[in-house]
């Protein structure tokens, strides 16, 4: 098994359970492989993790710069079904990192807050020159992506019409601000 194989195998595992829940001896049982040759791969959890994030976290800016290259406004409910979908189907840690505690970790939680602004910025850069979105509606957007795409959110456990949901959160995003002030 190469090492990215392996780092995909312990991506899928700590996409079930959180680093705190997983030990070396875990994951060496679950990829099927001796513990001593675990640490000759990675020295140690920190460092597995740091290499695991990495991965995880190219895989995602990939997929971001890949599905906003190809959206225009008038695909906006292809555009967010991609993002609601892909951490379930890719089983990517780093879309749904919030939700697993790793943050916990200092050095982690560091890495973790820049490798979201430079997402942050990707998409923000993207859907500013594709639709005129500000800053603050690109906010929303990223952070109700987040927040729907956890597996253990409650918008997974309720009964919604994803396509009606879908049109509702376009309309929201791509209807130009209402005045609610009274005509004087």
């Amino acid at each position: 098994m190469t090492k990215p194989e392996i780092i995909k195998k312990i991506e899928e595992l700590f996409y079930a359970k959180s680093f705190k829940e997983v030990s070396m001896q875990d994951i060496a049982n679950e990829i099927w492989m001796k513990k001593a040759s675990l640490y000759y791969h990675f020295p140690s959890k920190e460092v597995l993790i740091r290499e695991v994030l990495e991965a995880s976290f190219e895989n995602y800016l990939t997929f971001i710069k890949k599905i906003i290259e190809k959206w225009d406004q008038n695909n906006f409910q292809e555009l967010l079904k991609n993002f609601l979908h892909f951490p379930e189907k890719n089983k990517n840690i780093f879309s749904i990192i919030n939700q697993n505690g790793y943050e916990e970790n200092d050095e982690i939680s560091e890495i973790v807050n820049q490798k979201q602004k430079i997402i942050f910025e990707t998409i923000f850069i993207a859907m500013n020159s594709k639709a005129w979105l500000s800053r603050e509606k690109v906010f929303l957007f990223f952070a109700l992506i987040q927040q729907m795409g956890k597996k253990k959110s409650s918008y997974s456990r309720c009964e919604i019409d994803e396509k009606k949901l879908l049109s509702e959160l376009e309309t929201l995003f791509f209807t130009p601000s209402i005045s609610w002030k009274k005509q004087v």
